[in-house]
């Protein structure tokens, strides 16, 4: 996991190098200033004769210097490792920020529906953050560590092979002990980041739904239900750090105890005949010590920082290593020219180990300029079809054929750019409203975006009843404009892409029947050529349709023409008594 990491620090690779230099070489003159010390505290004073020292100022002097420099060096290279990481861990956490939303873009709706959309969003952001945090802040104390502790221990052994025998010891035990806390606390902080994912998705929920709960009165009840996703996050965490925040307390346990048995151990064999080691040595051991213990505290830190990170390493890797089950073949030359589409035995599943299927042995055929409808009760999958053929999803069996040609052996690009669609939820983008309909052809003349919402039949209010016309901001979701202005507008964005088929999914549900009757006329009269698929609800929609396809649970019920279905299938007669014959009988 860490290693497909480490392609994502590539651009910042040598800013990586300067960082472990300059870290490594901050370490070695820190740990050398100490036995500079020992030296300088052996030579730099001599006993002329018992209790007579003299100094031998020159020697003092001298050293002395060379350590200032070596500490002023040390702390010019130590700024240098701390900036040139943080450019570093920054670079990697925009790097995989970038990767992963270009992963996400490229998702199929089926990979989509595999995660939480809370969850991606808490990926992305909160993840990456903890990744390139933990970047920034550790590179310097996981270089620092190991070699404060390496080069300690060499210094040791040069000094007192005995005393070093308690470093050891120390080190073995503070491994044990971490060991043993990051065993239980590594888990935990796996289930801590889907406990943030749970916070966001209730969190999200309520404001999308903010005047449903408003008019149900469900205050209350969504407080409460934030209010127990929220504790059990607090307790899991708090349970979780407690654990961790244990590895501070357990090296300074080794620390201080390792400082015990220096002294007890180093004044015995001071005390030996001939001296087995003398006072400065001793100092210098501490010394060390007090290097490790600091050494220590990084490794608690680093713990702490590591063990939350692994947990955002492995969810962002998860979303990285999960490819599109739509493949794409770029370089293909096929182009689709007139817009006729044919279903051969389509069947299609969301779940392949699943049994059921959404839809079933499809078979029809489109002719190019010709207006179809898809009509059927709530749940007879008509949006899930017109999915399958901009391969939103792709077909678990069968084949779809545009222009003849299967839509596999089309690039994605091509296919998608041939094909508009008005989603039954409208979407609009927060921008102006030019900016929003050039989604459909960025290059749009002024000309082209006025027909275009002419044909929508948005043009008259988008003049008249905004205020800035073209210019006015659309707020995000486009709240600020009524559900038909949306669904309007989203019809002339579609057309804008100037597609040879044009799927309309229940975009006219919120139109009333005049506006509704304007836009389809202003289709079939303006637009000949282009295919027109439209899905809705109502019989006064699609009855003028070329044929009107019928879905019955998932399976083709009938095709036919309004006249023809009425004579002949039971399902559009029903449709079409409920709300045609029982609409008037209600007026």
């Amino acid at each position: 996991m860490i290693k497909s990491f480490s392609k994502f620090l590539k651009p910042y690779r040598w800013q990586f190098l300067i960082a472990i230099i300059c870290i490594s070489i901050e370490c070695g003159l820190e740990v050398v200033l100490p036995f500079l010390m020992n030296v300088l505290i052996k030579n730099g004073v001599n006993e002329t004769s018992p209790n007579t020292y003299q100094m031998n100022l020159n020697y003092v002097l001298m050293l002395g210097l060379i350590m200032i420099v070596i500490a002023i060096f040390a702390f010019f290279v130590g700024v240098l490792g701390a900036r040139f990481s943080a450019i570093a861990g920054r670079g990697l956490g925009y790097e995989l920020r970038k990767e992963e939303y270009k992963k996400l873009e490229s998702y199929s709706f089926k990979n989509l529906d595999n995660f939480r959309r809370s969850s991606l969003i808490t990926r992305l952001t909160n993840d990456v953050q903890i990744t390139s945090d933990t970047v920034c802040t550790c590179l310097r104390p996981t270089l620092r560590a190991p070699i404060m502790m390496i080069f300690s221990l060499v210094f040791a052994l040069i000094i007192s092979p005995l005393l070093s025998l308690v470093f050891l010891c120390a080190l073995i035990i503070l491994g044990v002990m971490i060991f043993s806390i990051v065993k239980y606390v590594k888990p935990k902080f796996k289930i801590i980041q889907k406990l943030v994912d749970n916070i966001n998705r209730v969190t999200q929920e309520s404001i999308v739904a903010i005047k449903t709960i408003k008019a149900y009165v469900k205050k209350d009840y969504e407080l409460l239900k934030f209010k127990e996703a929220n504790e059990e996050l607090k307790t899991t965490s708090r349970k979780t750090l407690s654990v961790n925040a244990l590895s501070m307390p357990a090296g300074q346990l080794a620390n201080y105890g390792t400082i015990i048995a220096i002294i007890y151990f180093g004044g015995i064999l001071y005390m030996q005949p001939g001296h087995a080691i003398f006072l400065e040595d001793i100092q210098t051991f501490l010394t060390y010590v007090m290097q490790l213990l600091a050494t220590i505290m990084m490794l608690s830190n680093i713990l702490m920082a590591v063990n939350r990170a692994s947990a955002s390493i492995f969810r962002v890797n998860e979303v990285l290593t999960t490819n599109s089950e739509i493949t794409d073949i770029y370089d293909s030359d096929k182009v689709i020219n007139k817009g006729s589409v044919e279903f051969k035995n389509v069947s299609f599943k969301y779940n392949l180990s699943s049994e059921e299927y959404v839809l079933k042995n499809l078979n029809f055929k489109i002719k190019e300029g010709e207006f179809v409808g898809i009509i059927g009760q709530t749940g007879s999958s008509k949006s899930t079809l017109v999915s399958l053929i901009e391969r939103f999803y792709d077909v678990s069996e069968g084949e779809i054929l545009l222009d003849d040609v299967n839509i596999k052996e089309y690039s994605l690009s091509q296919l998608r750019e041939s094909i508009a669609i008005s989603f039954q939820s409208p979407t609009l983008f927060k921008g102006t409203v030019t900016e929003n309909l050039k989604w459909g052809n960025k290059n749009a003349t002024k000309e082209q975006i006025e027909k275009a919402c002419k044909i929508a039949e948005c043009y008259s209010f988008i003049n008249e009843r905004l205020n800035g016309g073209f210019n006015t901001i659309i707020s995000q979701g486009g709240t600020s404009v009524s559900g038909g202005q949306r669904q309007r507008l989203c019809i002339a964005r579609a057309l804008l892409k100037n597609p040879k088929i044009l799927i309309l999914d229940d975009s006219f549900s919120a139109l009333d029947k005049i506006t509704e009757a304007k836009v389809k006329r202003n289709l079939k009269n303006e637009l000949p050529k282009m295919t027109k698929i439209v899905i809705s609800q109502k019989i006064s929609t699609i009855q003028d349709a070329d044929k009107i396809i019928v879905l019955d649970n998932g399976k083709i019920s009938n095709i036919g023409t309004h006249e023809e279905l009425l004579a002949k299938d039971h399902i559009y007669k029903d449709i079409y008594n409920l709300q045609v014959v029982g609409g008037e009988k209600d007026e």
